[in-house]
């Protein structure tokens, strides 16, 4: 879930299924409940149907400038044949998105790093030292990676190449869900790191204590 603060002073919440649940919270300035639901993101999706899912995961909502961009994922469990879409809106309600489709997708036969990762969990990054636009992504395939993106932030950038962020060298390397922020100096990759879902409940793995976060500064 996603939460961003409306042009209307009411924080909205962006959720995975219904095409991107938009709810938000009837108190101005305040995430206290209750929490109106008002509708969905998508009415459709133009890179649905190329990934066999119809229910598009992992919303991530920023404002830059004076418009509101959702990246999104389209993929299902198991699968490396995943897309990442975008869509914007100049004030969050629902009707007023445009779907601008993929951004980027992973597959097999797609450009490296693409063939190795997994088009999931988007994270939009404009570094506040540069103003540079990044889309961090990944992966439950070869850990959490970084595209540079274009200036009206739609596409990523094969020049300058993409970097990994974090490397797990023991596989399945299921790192994923990852967040990029910056304060005072430091840059702080946040992810999660381990398997979920799929288990059964005669075989579930011990109970974790590790959190995982990567600091660093240029």
């Amino acid at each position: 879930m996603n939460l961003v603060l409306g042009p209307d002073g009411h924080y909205y919440s962006f959720s995975t299924h219904g095409l991107i649940v938009i709810s938000r919270a009837t108190k101005p300035n305040s995430i206290d409940g209750y929490w109106e639901i008002l509708g969905s993101v998508l009415e459709g999706s133009s890179i649905i149907n190329n990934t066999g899912s119809t229910d598009p995961w992992a919303p991530d909502v920023h404002k830059v400038g004076n418009t509101y961009y959702c990246y999104y994922a389209v993929s299902q469990f198991g699968s490396q044949v995943s897309s990442i879409g975008l869509a914007t809106s100049p004030n969050l309600l629902p009707g007023t998105w445009t779907d601008h489709g993929a951004v980027m997708s992973s597959s097999t036969t797609a450009e490296y790093p693409l063939n190795i990762t997994n088009a999931i969990d988007p994270n939009l990054f404009v570094d506040p030292k540069t103003g540079t636009p990044y889309l961090n992504y990944g992966s439950f395939w070869s850990d959490i990676w970084q595209f540079h993106l274009s200036r009206d932030l739609k596409h990523v950038l094969e020049n300058p190449p993409p970097t990994q962020l974090s490397f797990d060298p023991v596989s399945p390397q299921a790192e994923e869900g990852s967040y990029l922020n910056y304060r005072d100096g430091w840059y702080y990759l946040w992810f999660s790191h381990g398997q979920c879902c799929g288990f059964n409940a005669s075989d579930l793995p011990a109970p974790g204590l590790e959190s995982v976060y990567v600091r660093h500064t240029t």
